[in-house]
């Protein structure tokens, strides 16, 4: 049986652009299974096929990295139906929940919810976005979410190898990551309150503020990541839309050549 390592993000990109060499390096092992799990749909209150493309830019990354086709799938997981790409060594899972914008307050298209409001109580359920194959999904409180990810953590442990598997995520540390994404804060939070006590060692990565930190990558570790991000997400979600994202290269540009993260252990 394989090994298992888990890429955890608030958005569909945010692995790519913060941690993409490892996910890369991940991939190419045919003894690891990759599981990818995005909590926000990234939709930025577009209600267009913005989300869409999103995610499916980072499932062909996958792909693009591994070469291996890929199911889609609902799994049943915690009471409710959680989007999933399923390969034969890597999984791609989606929750869907609406992107919380910038100041956490999330966006009027879609009732201006967000994961960080959940935490804080400011609201009590918070519902996925839908489509015709999934319909939404509620989420009646914060331990709903919790939940919901450590059940996919547990699915996807069994029967691997390793005893310790690793996780990497955006850092909780607000002080050694400053600035983040308000979906990215919620979403390690979340993750901190089990994987701990689970036995999982953690990889905590920084996020926008790497835009103020020197390029640390370059060679083959720059070259795959760039790969995953151009050759998978900014080529699929240009074909799903009908144009290049307007943000991606000024995106790359701040963060594609670095890469800073640090290391929790389990006990």
């Amino acid at each position: 049986m394989p090994t298992v390592v888990y890429h955890v993000s608030g958005h569909p990109d945010d692995v790519l652009l913060f941690r993409g060499e490892m996910f890369y390096g991940d991939l190419q092992w045919s003894d690891i299974r990759v599981v990818s799990i995005v909590t926000t749909a990234g939709d930025a209150g577009r209600v267009d096929d913005w989300w869409w493309a999103r995610e499916h830019g980072l499932v062909d990354s996958c792909r693009v990295a591994r070469h291996e086709d890929f199911t889609p799938v609902a799994v049943p997981v915690n009471g409710r139906s959680v989007a999933c790409y399923r390969a034969a060594s890597w999984r791609c899972y989606f929750l869907r929940l609406p992107d919380g914008n910038v100041d956490g307050n999330g966006f009027a298209s879609t009732g201006f919810q967000s994961l960080s409001k959940l935490r804080d109580g400011a609201i009590s359920v918070v519902r996925s976005l839908p489509t015709p194959a999934l319909p939404a999904q509620q989420y009646s409180s914060w331990n709903d979410v919790v939940q919901t990810l450590r059940a996919i953590f547990v699915t996807e442990r069994q029967g691997a190898t390793n005893p310790n598997p690793w996780l990497n995520a955006a850092d909780y540390d607000r002080a050694r990551n400053p600035g983040d994404h308000p979906d990215h804060y919620a979403t390690a939070d979340a993750l901190r309150s089990f994987l701990a006590q689970d036995g999982f060692h953690r990889a905590w990565w920084v996020s926008y503020d790497t835009a103020n930190r020197p390029a640390n990558l370059s060679g083959t570790a720059l070259a795959n990541k760039r790969t995953l991000y151009y050759d998978g997400y900014v080529d699929l979600a240009t074909r799903i839309m009908g144009r290049r994202p307007p943000e991606s290269d000024p995106e790359w540009s701040r963060w594609g050549a670095k890469s800073y993260a640090r290391e929790e252990r389990a006990a």
